[in-house]
């Protein structure tokens, strides 16, 4: 579920430009973009493999992501130039009112929407296959509330901070654990799957979205 760090806050990335609004109105770019956000550095190959698209195709989405400033393209550190070695620029998608023509937006929106929904059925279909605690962990549940204007934003401020908390924990464990970076010594990377294994920690998405409800 690698979109899980596809979200639209108020987090310490730059508010995104026009351009890169249209260029992650795709689901290919935005589920790439996600992958990147959540398994670091990666090469061509890899998100490939992980995606289920073609090299080539993989190889275009990511220079359109480059093009608008999300993506960036990595030297080597094996100087190998068979392998091409990506990153993303930040680690969140930051969309403030205003800052694009409202059909970016929505196309952007709707693209989100869209990539919420093929993640969670890559996880139904492979769910069978998790140990029993995480099919017991996980869930999903809708309610519709009666609230005013301001006491939804208060209760979006309210899960917002409840999602800091745990956040910081997964920052913390993130940097500890050092996660696919190629730049790491082989003695490097043992340890932090060693530290993975030793806290059972997996990525773990959520999604919040709170909205008007219409029938």
């Amino acid at each position: 579920m690698t979109e899980q760090r596809m979200k639209v806050d108020d987090g310490p990335a730059p508010a995104e430009s026009e351009e890169a609004l249209k260029c992650m109105a795709h689901p290919a770019r935005m589920r790439l973009l996600g992958a990147l956000r959540v398994g670091g550095v990666q090469t061509v190959g890899e998100l490939s493999a992980a995606t289920g698209e073609a090299p080539g195709a993989v190889s275009y989405h990511l220079a359109q992501l480059a093009k608008v400033g999300l993506a960036e393209k990595m030297t080597s550190p094996y100087r190998d130039k068979r392998k091409s070695y990506w990153k993303s620029c930040h680690q969140a998608t930051n969309v403030r009112p205003g800052s694009a023509d409202a059909d970016v937006v929505d196309a952007f929106s709707r693209t989100a929407a869209l990539t919420y929904q093929m993640a969670y059925e890559r996880f139904l279909d492979v769910l069978p296959a998790l140990p029993q605690e995480w099919e017991q962990s996980c869930g999903a549940n809708d309610r519709v509330l009666w609230l005013t204007a301001e006491e939804t934003r208060a209760m979006v401020e309210d899960l917002n901070a409840v999602m800091r908390t745990w956040e910081r924990l997964s920052d913390e464990r993130r940097t500890t654990m050092a996660p696919s970076d190629p730049a790491c010594s082989a003695a490097a990377q043992a340890g932090a799957q060693a530290q993975a294994a030793a806290t059972a920690a997996e990525p773990v998405a959520v999604v919040q979205q709170v909205f008007r409800w219409v029938p």
